[in-house]
């Protein structure tokens, strides 16, 4: 079986950039919208969610879409809605106006598990839980659990009033098959497009969790570090290291700068540009497998 046999289109992974970002989501209200978010945008922007997770300052989600523009536009929506909502409740103004995300077109089925295994373990790495399904903010109780549907309502049988109230949100819902919990939590099984997902894992819940429970968190960072992306050229990347040191190390060269010095300003250099670890490797003198290890969360 090849990805191409699941999916019509391409499918991306997208993540927005959690390092240096603050604490955005305060309280499990906070989650819940930003649950909302990913499905009302899916359905108004004909998107289909394949995994995702939402964490306390950033999330990750696969979608599956005919254009990587689509997708581009999906999480800047994403933002946008968020942004407003946290600026409504909290008043901070355009606190997600300077994230930048990456988007990794996913072109394997191998590629495909490891990203769905990655995406599904994140709150289990930022040792958030225990186990992945005390994690109610992803998508993981969406797949071989047929009765997780029973017993919510769907969208459709709101009334207006109702639904911009608990979702915060006009977007039309018209024939949505969606379902929400009275309180106005989203049933991740009925917008995440799991079908897809058991099918890639052979419809086996066996092989599913047995992938999940071997996945190679590290290894997975690197991989979605050195795919390939829109990326500037050595000359421009060199030229923002030198700015950088400029301003981190006035007086000082990328020569005379220690490892430490530079082990210092991966993060930052790696979320800020459209770099790769490869290209941040010829840039800083650095190994690549040290940049990969100082880019896992």
């Amino acid at each position: 079986m090849e990805l191409n046999d699941l999916i019509d289109g391409n499918c991306y992974h997208i993540c927005t950039n959690g390092q240096d970002t603050p604490l955005l989501l305060r309280d499990d209200e906070d989650y819940k919208i930003a649950c909302v978010y990913l499905a009302l945008l899916s359905w108004k922007l004909k998107i289909d969610v394949l995994a995702y997770i939402v964490m306390s300052n950033h999330v990750h989600v696969m979608v599956n879409c005919h254009a990587r523009k689509n997708a581009e536009r999906y999480i800047r929506s994403f933002k946008q809605k968020l942004s407003l909502y946290l600026k409504n409740k909290y008043g901070v103004e355009k606190v997600l106006s300077g994230v930048s995300d990456s988007i990794t077109l996913v072109d394997s089925l191998r590629y495909f598990q490891n990203c769905v295994a990655y995406i599904l373990r994140n709150a289990l790495c930022a040792k958030v839980c225990a186990k992945l399904e005390d994690y109610p903010w992803s998508s993981y109780s969406a797949y071989f659990n047929e009765q997780c549907l029973h017993g919510y309502d769907k969208i459709t049988q709101w009334g207006a009033r109702e639904r911009k109230k608990i979702l915060r949100s006009k977007v039309i819902m018209t024939d949505c098959p969606y379902r929400f919990s009275k309180d106005g939590a989203v049933i991740n099984r009925s917008f995440v497009k799991f079908g897809v997902v058991e099918t890639a894992f052979c419809n086996s819940i066996r092989s599913f969790l047995y992938f999940l429970g071997t996945c190679n968190d590290s290894k997975m960072e690197y991989e979605l570090a050195v795919k390939p992306q829109v990326r500037v050229d050595d000359a421009e990347m060199m030229n923002a290291v030198e700015q950088m040191v400029s301003s981190r190390f006035p007086g000082m060269t990328i020569a005379g700068l220690t490892r430490a010095n530079k082990c210092s300003m991966v993060k930052s250099l790696y979320f800020n540009n459209k770099t790769s670890v490869p290209q941040l490797s010829r840039v800083l003198g650095l190994p690549r497998d040290v940049i990969a290890s100082l880019l896992v969360y």
